[in-house]
């Protein structure tokens, strides 16, 4: 079964979110092989109202121009989120707002192209970063979706343990809509199936063109790993010097160099993407539950950074 514990920290979720986890992963872990059982309701019941802070927040980052602090009816209750998401996307009714807002420029993310690749694998698979990457995915699906950026997700991993062949799911496609029904599906994907072995990654990179479509003009690439090889080993310094690693590392620059901008986000205690990417960060038992905040906030920064230099 899949192994871990959540560990004190602070963070922008702050520790509401923090002991949030505790009680869902205590209740739930104990009915966990390499799955999550639990609803895709019942998460976010559970989770639904962190996860619209996140995404309130990470709204700030894609339109820096806005102060979206908190805005509130005149009478003092605060604005419902997702009402305020609406409105900043032409969908919702301006009325509800106490304040005059900056129009949205339609067209400035035009030509983004994000790519989510999985390690989803049974080394990967714990309690604690399984629910946090599918947070983390949920609102950067929302954000994306909201802002008519193109993004698709993908898991690889060697689903029959043979060694020699790579799977790549594609979970969600470019030319999906995300709606509630594709959204109920991605989360159920990635609420099982983690038994798969892990592979040697630099080979995911070798077609990277195949995860986006021609129009693309900034292609951010956010792959989701431990980065620990096929084949883990006992030292850390095996690791970052290891064969595996160094390919991945030359797949990486020779791809920077055709313009692809990575991030790579480090699952678990060994800090080795920092390693591998110039843009990293990295989950550990310490601040696992700011996952989506964390990987958002580099997600928008790269987005508007690399895009404002194209255009």
């Amino acid at each position: 079964m899949g192994q871990g514990e959540p560990a004190g920290g602070g963070g922008a979720w702050g520790y509401r979110t923090e002991e949030l986890y505790k009680q869902f992963l205590k209740k739930r872990r104990l009915l966990w092989d390499y799955k999550m059982v639990v609803s895709r309701e019942e998460f976010l019941e559970i989770f639904g109202k962190e996860l619209e802070e996140v995404e309130l927040n990470l709204e700030r980052l894609f339109d820096p121009e806005v102060d979206i602090t908190r805005m509130y009816r005149n009478e003092g209750s605060r604005i419902d989120a997702r009402r305020y998401i609406s409105y900043k996307n032409g969908k919702g009714d301006g009325r509800i707002f106490d304040k005059t807002l900056i129009e949205k420029e339609e067209e400035k993310l035009k030509g983004v192209e994000v790519a989510f690749l999985v390690s989803k694998c049974r080394r990967v698979f714990n309690f604690d970063y399984s629910v946090a990457v599918l947070s983390a995915l949920l609102t950067s699906a929302y954000i994306l979706r909201d802002h008519e950026v193109n993004f698709s997700v993908h898991s690889y991993s060697d689903l029959k343990n043979v060694k020699n062949k790579i799977d790549i799911i594609h979970a969600k496609k470019y030319e999906d809509e995300f709606d509630q029904i594709a959204e109920e599906s991605l989360f159920n994907f990635f609420t099982q199936g983690w038994e798969g072995d892990s592979i040697p990654e630099h080979q995911i990179l070798s077609n990277l063109e195949n995860f986006f479509t021609p129009e693309a003009q900034t292609k951010i690439v956010v792959i989701l790993s431990d980065f620990r090889g096929q084949r883990a080993k006992a030292d850390i310094e095996d690791e970052i010097g290891g064969r595996e690693t160094i390919l991945l590392r030359e797949m990486v620059r020779k791809n920077e160099s055709k313009n692809y901008v990575f991030l790579g986000v480090g699952l678990g205690s060994r800090y080795i993407a920092e390693h591998i990417f110039h843009d990293s960060i990295q989950i550990t038992s310490e601040n696992f539950y700011n996952m989506p905040n964390l990987i958002g906030s580099e997600m928008s920064r790269l987005i508007l950074t690399h895009h404002s230099q194209r255009n």
